[in-house]
């Protein structure tokens, strides 16, 4: 049997759960869905304290008849910049490591035969 979809009004409940600090499994019992199932839905998600959708933004104000449109603000925060890393422990991680794999096989293969 193919898993259930998540309606709108499911994810908003969890989405509202989530924002007030239930858990994975309550959240599921809630649902009736497995913890994982949750977890996975809502993985990376921020719940906003309202339990709306943190990727709506906000509102911009109305312009005023016959005023000038103003530019928009530049962003005053600092970048954040990761921290160096050698590719091979971040999510694509175990891809990495399997072709840097091959391509070592594949070079000792190649040696042997010539």
């Amino acid at each position: 049997m193919p898993p259930r979809r998540w309606t709108t009004e499911e994810l908003e409940t969890a989405n509202t759960m989530m924002g007030e600090g239930a858990s994975f499994s309550d959240i599921a019992k809630k649902m009736d869905r497995t913890a994982s199932a949750v977890e996975s839905k809502l993985k990376g998600k921020k719940a906003s304290s309202s339990g709306a959708s943190a990727s709506k933004s906000k509102p911009k104000p109305k312009a005023v008849a016959g005023a000038a449109p103003q530019p928009e603000k530049a962003s005053t925060t600092t970048p954040q910049h990761a921290p160096a890393s050698d590719g091979l422990d971040d999510e694509a991680g175990p891809t990495m490591k399997y072709i840097v794999g091959a391509v070592i096989v594949a070079v000792i293969i190649w040696l042997v035969m010539s």
